[in-house]
């Protein structure tokens, strides 16, 4: 072989690693389940990571004791009115129903965390007020997954307002009651 031929294909060789990379994500993209997923909000702390949002999702909520110490868990996702919500939690691979999805995620603090669609970066600017839309619980993740439980966010977006009454006592705002309203007594003429 001359050089000619050993420079194209080490050149192929690369090009295909380089694509090789993102083949994966392509696939997850095209061949998964778009769900969509309601957050909650989590507080992030990170000065030399960029702009991102740390996504908490109600789905990973009230994970029983025996699961926090890190190990792995899976939500069983099933839809409910516009967004997915969980139905359970399984230690195993879980066995999934007709119209159910499921998440893998760890056990931490009683909640379920998903390291695959924890964090969302941002453009400058954007994260404070990406972070106090999730904060009012109006923030929606789109989310691509697979049949391996493994999941892609594909996009975030602006929901509903939450009601009141859904939302947790310490979120609620206060009520006030209304004031009676005065009743004037005619002045007597002189």
């Amino acid at each position: 072989m001359n050089r000619r031929t050993l420079f194209l294909i080490g050149l192929l060789l690369e090009l295909a690693m380089v694509f090789g990379l993102f083949l994966p994500y392509v696939l997850h993209m095209r061949n998964g389940t778009v769900i969509t997923l309601r957050t909650e909000p989590i507080d992030p702390m990170s000065i030399f990571r960029g702009q991102y949002v740390v996504l908490g999702y109600q789905a990973g909520a009230d994970l029983p004791a025996k699961w926090e110490g890190g190990q792995t868990v899976y939500a069983v996702l099933e839809k409910k009115g516009d967004t997915f919500e969980r139905v359970r939690f399984s230690e195993e691979f879980p066995t999934l129903g007709p119209g159910e999805v499921c998440i893998r995620g760890q056990g931490q603090y009683r909640r379920l965390i998903f390291p695959d669609i924890a964090q969302y970066f941002v453009e400058e600017g954007l994260g404070q007020e990406l972070e106090q839309v999730r904060n009012a619980r109006r923030l929606l993740v789109d989310v691509v997954v697979n049949p391996s439980c493994k999941a892609v966010i594909r996009g975030v977006r602006l929901g509903p307002e939450v009601p009141a009454s859904e939302l947790p006592e310490w979120m609620r705002p206060p009520t006030v009651e209304p004031l009676e309203k005065p009743t004037a007594k005619p002045v007597p003429a002189r």
